[in-house]
């Protein structure tokens, strides 16, 4: 049974955050205070995105960690106000306040992708994100929107999204700022070959990562109707589809907690994509995959 993209890709894991603040914005640390809080708890890369510049890290770092210079941008249509993670720029492709398209489209000339960060948070209607072309995903959960007023996770946004077939994907991240415990609850694992700035951006490109906040997604397999999931202990392993099209989801009512589970895909069905639940009650999230129906 083969393994849907990125699982059984070459390379290996790595743990990376793409949202989080230094004093160079609104954020407390220091840039190398915030790199080296992620090398301590072990992540692989990260992108400080202070708000509406490119931070530069000064020097070497000495520590083991891929810094991928970013930007979170701010961007306008009319009375609707974007923030987007622009992620492998080397400088500001754009100027503040432009127009939501203007910014995405000069973010990916600049050879960099983009997220539209915290639908929720920012309240945006599905509208505001279907009018708007070439962003490479949104954020599906932010820690930092979450822990402030509950408004971090966006799934009906990037299910709405899917349901119109915008194939967009969904990360997750801190968007840590450091001023109270807003770090370490959202991460992207990517699989890659290297942990360097190219192959990162090119794996955030093409979908070739999962996000979460803590279990691990080991494999997702399909051939014909079938699908099998494995992955950490969990609770609840669920098979998300389009409307009402997606299988019940399998769940560990006796406390034995599950490692691996099998879905038949519904009739009419035209994507998937999979939640696993851990008995903390984190959530991982797969990006979506399209069906030939």
């Amino acid at each position: 049974m083969p393994s849907l993209p990125p699982f059984g890709y070459p390379g290996r894991w790595f743990k990376g955050n793409l949202h989080t603040h230094s004093n160079r914005s609104d954020g407390k640390p220091a840039p190398q205070e915030n790199i080296r809080w992620h090398v301590l708890h072990g992540y692989d890369f990260v992108s400080l995105t202070d708000h509406d510049q490119v931070t530069t890290q000064e020097g070497e770092n000495g520590l083991s960690i891929q810094v991928i210079p970013g930007a979170e941008i701010t961007a306008r249509r009319g009375q609707v106000e974007y923030h987007v993670l622009g992620i492998g720029l080397n400088q500001m492709p754009v100027s503040p306040q432009e127009d939501i398209q203007t910014t995405i489209d000069a973010i990916a000339a600049a050879g960099g992708v983009s997220f539209i960060a915290h639908p929720y948070w920012h309240g945006h209607e599905l509208i505001d994100l279907l009018e708007v072309k070439g962003y490479t995903g949104i954020e599906i959960f932010n820690a930092g929107c979450w822990l402030e007023i509950n408004k971090g996770h966006a799934l009906v946004h990037w299910d709405g999204l899917l349901q119109r077939e915008r194939n967009v994907w969904g990360i997750a991240s801190d968007d840590s700022h450091f001023h109270y415990p807003d770090h370490g609850y959202g991460w992207i694992m990517v699989r890659a070959e290297t942990c360097d700035t190219p192959s990162i951006v090119n794996a955030l490109r093409n979908g070739w990562f999962y996000s979460s906040m803590g279990p691990q997604i080991h494999d997702v397999r399909l051939e014909g109707d079938t699908v099998t999931v494995e992955c950490s202990p969990a609770h609840s392993i669920y098979l998300i589809g389009d409307a009402w099209h997606a299988p019940n989801g399998v769940h560990a009512w006796d406390g034995q907690p599950l490692t691996e589970a099998t879905f038949k895909l519904a009739r009419g069905q035209r994507y998937l994509r999979v939640e696993v639940v851990d008995m903390a009650h984190r959530t991982a999230w797969t990006n979506a995959y399209f069906l030939s129906v």
